[in-house]
């Protein structure tokens, strides 16, 4: 798409996502020609007038029905996930594609609708998978594909510590807005790699903390059809090692969250180990903020011409589906620091 076709863009949500990543991300695509920011919404005069300062130009609403009729080509939906099917149906009925954060939904029967909505108007939906635009990300997928190490046997997936995330409401922690903890949360991110490297798994087993409310910490269990056995852990007031380990038969390839540009490679011979160069991937998503770039403008091309969405919604249900189904066989996580009688509590709230 050439750079003088400009895509009207409205973005639904104000809060830190937007302002850390959509904001410079949109106002570096309007440099280059490719959109022009009409409006932004949110509930929220203080945040909408925040970011208004930053997106010169674009009206701002704090009526989402408002904001509808002024009519964006596409819009990016970065509001509390209980919003996304609402919001999201609203914008493609009324003739706008639209990039939604994940999770997709709050539940798999509103990203069906979503994705109903989408068939049904002939536009597109893209959800905020950022992640696969990543060097590193595509790169691990290469080599699994390709059994570049032979045949994966098993992996290792941590990632979270304490909360530190900007958060400009109560939105992650009140079960009214969000559905789900960590794992609905960090796990949308996780799930989608797990399930882009490997496939879908034909068991799992799940435990957490949330004794009915909301889960901080998670621990997974994943068993392939092919013997693949994985496990995952989650955490939101745990220091992890933040890494991602993927054991194969000649080797092993090991990434570090946040690393859009590297992964680590090692290569057995005999019974030594030996730790191969970092491979660097000469694409320009080096980082959280040039992904973000190429995630969206792949939107914009989707939206202006007969361009692929690198994640469409189709894909965006995948780990949605799974996370419902690891909720669904939910068992408490062993706690090992309550007293007796402060598991037997913990026992009660769990049912």
């Amino acid at each position: 798409m050439a750079a003088t076709t400009k895509v009207a863009l409205g973005v639904v949500g104000c809060g830190a996502i937007t302002e850390m990543y959509y904001v410079p991300t949109v106002r570096e695509l309007e440099r280059a020609g490719y959109v022009t920011v009409t409006a932004i919404f949110d509930p929220s005069t203080e945040r909408v007038a925040k970011i208004g300062a930053q997106l010169i130009g674009a009206k701002q609403f704090t009526d989402f029905s408002e904001f509808v009729k002024s009519a964006p080509q596409l819009a990016i939906v970065a509001s509390p996930a209980k919003f996304h099917a609402e919001q999201t149906i609203k914008l493609l009925e009324s003739g706008a594609s639209v990039l939604c954060e994940k999770p997709f939904a709050s539940n798999v029967a509103e990203a069906e609708q979503m994705l109903a909505a989408a068939t049904h108007t002939k536009r597109k939906l893209a959800v905020g998978l950022f992640r696969r635009f990543f060097p590193a990300c595509n790169l691990i997928r290469e080599y699994v594909a390709a059994e570049t190490l032979g045949k994966v046997i098993d992996f290792e997936f941590s990632e979270g510590g304490m909360f530190d995330w900007p958060a400009q409401s109560g939105s992650f922690f009140q079960k009214k807005t969000a559905q789900g903890g960590v794992f609905l949360d960090l796990g949308a991110h996780l799930l989608d790699l797990m399930l882009w490297w490997f496939g879908d798994p034909s068991s799992v087993e799940y435990s957490d903390d949330a004794m009915g409310g909301l889960e901080i910490n998670s621990v997974a269990r994943f068993e392939f059809a092919n013997g693949l056995r994985g496990r995952v852990q989650l955490s939101r007031d745990w220091e992890l090692p933040n890494k991602y380990v993927i054991r194969c038969e000649r080797g092993w390839l090991a990434w570090k969250v946040g690393e859009a540009n590297r992964v680590e490679i090692g290569a057995r011979r005999s019974s030594h180990t030996i730790l191969g160069e970092t491979l660097e991937d000469r694409s320009s998503a080096a980082n959280y903020a040039e992904s973000f770039v190429a995630q969206l403008l792949n939107c914009i091309e989707a939206t202006s011409a007969d361009v692929k969405l690198v994640v469409p919604g189709e894909e965006g249900i995948r780990s949605l589906r799974l996370i419902e189904k690891c909720y669904q066989r939910r068992k408490l996580l062993p706690m090992p620091w309550l007293t007796e009688a402060e598991m037997a509590r913990a026992r009660q709230l769990a049912v």
